[in-house]
């Protein structure tokens, strides 16, 4: 598993922090990351119960389970990146080659990187109504860069789609992405896209 260096933000400080990003992640590292991050997961749970938070305000990943997501790396066009500071991993996702294809009308049916799952660990979440702060900004803007460079390097000119959680919508959004169409086969989801253009927009542009 090989590394880079990048660099995440202190939540507390707003300073920026070295952190590696790690790539090609087996699935071995996805059932150790998850160990750690569900024991966590069920302290937030019971935490939002005794605080009588209602259960549609609570993060919509939090039933993840990457342990059972690991199976998706048994295929070749599946890979796994993820971000690691301070010794702990504060990111994780899992990209696709094929067989996903545009939808923006000037890129119809060319090939694109599929972001399927890209999910930052529970500690990095901002839950107001628990007062919690993320520990660590930055983790899916660096992980986003990562699958646009991918598509880059795949020789699709940074093409990217994904499908993202309602509570999630704003923030891709934010980067710039197109909303395509909510899609009925994927739960209802809202489905973005980057063009080439948004992509490059996108890394040439601060983090949101």
């Amino acid at each position: 598993m090989s590394a880079a260096s990048t660099q995440l933000i202190d939540g507390a400080s707003g300073l920026p922090v070295e952190a590696q990003l790690h790539h090609a992640m087996t699935a071995k590292d996805l059932l150790l990351v998850e160990r750690v991050w569900s024991a966590h997961r069920a302290r937030l749970m019971a935490s939002l119960l005794q605080a009588g938070v209602m259960r549609r305000d609570w993060p919509q990943s939090l039933h993840w389970d990457w342990s059972l997501k690991a199976r998706e790396l048994k295929l070749l066009v599946n890979s796994a990146s993820g971000l690691v500071c301070q010794g702990e991993w504060q990111g994780l996702m899992i990209t696709k080659t094929q067989p996903y294809q545009a939808r923006l009308a000037g890129d119809l049916g060319r090939p694109l990187v599929y972001v399927d799952f890209l999910e930052v660990a529970p500690w990095n979440w901002p839950i107001p109504q628990l007062q919690q702060r993320a520990r660590w900004k930055a983790c899916g803007s660096v992980l986003l860069r990562h699958a646009v460079a991918q598509s880059k390097r795949e020789g699709f000119h940074g093409r990217l789609g994904l499908h993202a959680l309602p509570q999630a919508e704003s923030y891709y959004e934010r980067c710039g992405m197109t909303r395509v169409a909510v899609d009925a086969t994927k739960e209802d989801l809202a489905y973005y896209e980057f063009g080439r253009n948004e992509a490059q927009h996108f890394l040439e542009g601060s983090m949101p």
